[in-house]
């Protein structure tokens, strides 16, 4: 084998230098990088909940080589803080580097915030009533008679709290805008603080009852018919209050509403009978508010053919 020349083993020690000293000085090069970081807790007990403003993210400052710093993926670290064996109430963490999972030759150098405030509280669940919510106006004539929900309750959890003060839930509103007739919507329930959550469901039925519009009538001095057997009753007049849809209700007469007393046909009869009110066929969705008086004095009178 033929050897190297001085000139040439001379010149190959010199590079290797260069090239040694290169890396032992690009080696102490670093540089760093600022990223949000999630907060994870973990262990944290079923009976409780964090209320408050939660953090849930702090600021990393990590340091590695030039090279390496550039290559970080901010998914690739998270905060954690472990809640094992926590209890009810205000809890005070300080986050050291080692709680921050980052890649290996990443070191952090900085955490803010480092102290952090956890307020726990118990787990609650209440069940609450739905609220439903209409908007629009039917058509004209017409007028909503009812709302309903099915359910009519749900069960809410969360801090206890925020559970002692919430009073119901409300749903999205269902539109009546021009409607002769029910309206029935399946719609999300919603709550008010968003710290609490719905169990066993989210969606309820809501049933808008669309009628026509009602309206009440009086009818003064109507004769009481005796039912049943002859009888002399006073006052021998009352008057009859009626309510119903608007359209039944004004097209009613004196002669479609006949208050009466109905009369056992044997034996005694009491002294004063309540009015009951007949209202002719075909008059659908008519009744009876109220008849003044409600009763009357009853003397029977002395039937044909009686000695």
């Amino acid at each position: 084998m033929k050897l190297l020349s001085g000139d040439t083993a001379l010149r190959l020690a010199s590079l290797a230098l260069a090239v040694g000293l290169w890396f032992a000085i690009a080696g102490k090069q670093t540089a760093e990088r600022g990223l949000a970081v999630p907060v994870e807790l973990r262990n944290v007990p079923r009976d409780l909940e964090l209320t408050g403003d939660a953090v849930n993210t702090v600021d990393v400052r990590v340091r590695a080589s030039p090279g390496l710093i550039n290559s970080l993926d901010a998914g690739s670290m998270r905060a954690t803080i472990d809640l094992v064996g926590a209890q009810e109430g205000e809890r005070i963490v300080q986050l050291a580097p080692d709680q921050i999972q980052a890649p290996q030759g990443f070191r952090v150098v900085k955490i803010t915030p480092s102290l952090l405030t956890l307020n726990l509280e118990r787990t609650m669940r209440k069940t609450l009533p739905v609220r439903p919510r209409v908007i629009g106006r039917p058509a004209p004539g017409f007028e909503v008679a009812e709302i309903t929900s099915e359910p009519a309750e749900v069960q809410v959890a969360g801090p206890r709290s925020r559970v002692q003060e919430i009073e119901s839930a409300f749903t999205e509103p269902v539109s009546v805008e021009g409607l002769e007739t029910t309206a029935a919507e399946l719609v999300n329930v919603g709550l008010e603080d968003p710290l609490l959550r719905l169990e066993a469901g989210s969606r309820v039925r809501v049933t808008a009852v669309v009628r026509e519009t009602r309206e009440t009538r009086r009818f003064e001095g109507l004769r009481v018919e005796a039912r049943g057997r002859p009888a002399r009753l006073s006052p021998p007049r009352v008057t009859v209050s009626v309510t119903g849809p608007a359209s039944q209700v004004r097209g009613l007469g004196a002669g479609d509403v006949q208050p009466y007393v109905a009369l056992p046909r044997e034996g005694a009869v009491p002294p004063r009978l309540p009015v009951a009110v007949q209202i002719a066929p075909g008059r659908a969705g008519v009744s009876v508010l109220e008849t003044q008086p409600a009763d009357v004095s009853v003397r029977l009178l002395r039937e044909k053919g009686q000695p």
